[in-house]
């Protein structure tokens, strides 16, 4: 079995991020209590990253691929520390 493109491989990436990431947070969820890290503003860089890959024309490469991946990671962990998933 060959590896899938960049191309592939990256809209399988986003596929997974809109899974297992609740990018639809309203702000009242993120902003009550105490913030370990700002939940909204990640939100929004992933969200962004997410909306460029989708619409771009451009071919992303696997440095791309490693960026959305490591936004995301961070993304889920400061969601994680905030109690907004499980």
């Amino acid at each position: 079995m060959s590896k899938p493109d960049t191309q592939t491989a990256m809209q399988a990436l986003i596929t997974h991020i809109q899974q297992v990431i609740p990018l639809n947070l309203d702000e009242a969820q993120m902003c009550q209590g105490e913030c370990l890290g700002c939940s909204k503003k990640m939100l929004e860089m992933l969200d962004t990253e997410i909306s460029y890959w989708q619409y771009s024309a451009d071919t992303p490469g696997l440095k791309d691929l490693k960026h959305l991946e490591k936004i995301a990671t961070r993304t889920h962990k400061v969601l994680k520390r905030n109690h907004l998933i499980g």
